[in-house]
């Protein structure tokens, strides 16, 4: 097999990858997501609050699926420049998918697995940071979210998953240490839901979790 039939098998390859397939139903979803989070705002129905945390879950899970995509073909182009030889589109008169918003830098979540000990109630240093500590695992608990492997994947999945979309940032700002996003989101547990705002800050790798303000109570 020569060079050109291997690159155009993998052209063929690539091609079938369904990016922009996975990128519409992250929208859809999104745009559902949205309308649910009106309905979960005002109800204590633990099933409405069972479908909200259903439907986050699987938003990340497509959402990965095309990232995973896309860092595919990434990886089959490099392999055709570094050691095939051959530049070019991946298919040759078609453009390329765009990338999904999980698979940009700053639509990732960074977080620090140590960030979970202070979302459960287990930091002691200051008075401040002990206090607001123990008010998160408070809130947590309420809706039924617990320091379980289970509670904390979750969690993590609703972070994620709020840092997928622009669409809920309420304000950003910039210091000496850099700039910050502030973004609010509905947290749905077995047990209700609760109103967060989390601040993220900006880094080349991803979005960074600096921390969590459960700011309306549980619903």
């Amino acid at each position: 097999m020569s060079v050109d039939d291997i690159a155009q098998s993998l052209d063929v390859a690539i091609g079938h990858l369904p990016i922009k397939k996975l990128d519409e139903a992250v929208t859809l979803i999104g745009e559902a997501l949205d309308a649910l989070n009106l309905v979960a705002s005002d109800s204590n129905d633990p099933d409405i609050a069972e479908v909200l945390l259903s439907w986050q879950q699987s938003a990340v899970a497509i959402g990965n699926s095309a990232t995973l995509c896309v860092e595919f073909r990434k990886r089959v182009e490099r392999y055709k420049s570094e050691t095939l030889g051959v530049t070019g589109a991946v298919n040759p008169g078609e453009p390329r998918a765009p990338e999904t918003d999980s698979a940009k830098p700053q639509g990732r979540a960074l977080i620090d697995r140590e960030k979970f000990k202070y979302f459960f109630g287990k930091v002691k240093s200051g008075r401040h940071n002990t206090a607001r500590s123990r008010q998160l695992i408070t809130e947590l608990n309420g809706i039924r979210i617990f320091d379980t492997p289970a509670g904390r994947g979750a969690l993590r999945r609703h972070l994620e998953d709020v840092v997928r979309s622009d669409a809920n940032i309420i304000r950003t700002y910039t210091d000496e240490f850099g700039t910050y996003q502030i973004r609010d989101s509905l947290l749905a547990g077995p047990g209700g839901f609760l109103q967060l705002e989390t601040a993220w800050q900006v880094t080349p790798q991803g979005l960074r979790l600096t921390t969590i303000i459960p700011r309306r109570g549980r619903k």
